[in-house]
């Protein structure tokens, strides 16, 4: 949210240069400016919706590999602002529904630790896990 108002910031003061040195705000130039708004809210805020569901799906991928049990929902809560803030750590909360022997199981897993070095994110106790399930 922070980079949308720093660049609104920024496209007004472009704006307001563009004011001083012609001495007029023209409609063409109001309609320019509203549009490149527009554009730069929608861009981030899609940046923002793929950035979250990455590792929702990233841990679904890892499940359905490392059990051969699919995933058929899945909600998650990201931990981070309840225990620590980082850009490298990040802790899950993830709540969903699985299918084996023909029923239908809910399960959640908390503390789900990810961390990032560099390009690569690793599960660091995804063999650990405490898994919780009930019947449906």
């Amino acid at each position: 949210m922070q980079i949308i108002f720093g660049i609104a910031i920024f496209i007004i003061v472009v704006t307001l240069i563009l004011y001083k040195v012609n001495n007029r705000f023209e409609k063409k130039e109001f309609t320019i400016l509203i549009v490149i708004i527009i554009i730069t809210s929608i861009a981030y805020t899609l940046y923002e919706n793929k950035q979250e569901e990455f590792f929702p799906s990233l841990f679904k991928q890892k499940y359905e590999k490392e059990k051969d049990i699919p995933i058929k929902e899945l909600t998650y809560e990201l931990l981070n602002n309840k225990v620590v803030s980082s850009k490298t750590k990040f802790i899950y909360k993830f709540t969903y529904i699985i299918s084996k022997d023909d029923k239908e199981f809910l399960c959640t897993v908390s503390d789900v630790e990810i961390n990032k070095i560099e390009d690569s994110y690793i599960f660091k106790n995804f063999k650990d896990l405490k898994e919780e399930c009930t019947q449906r």
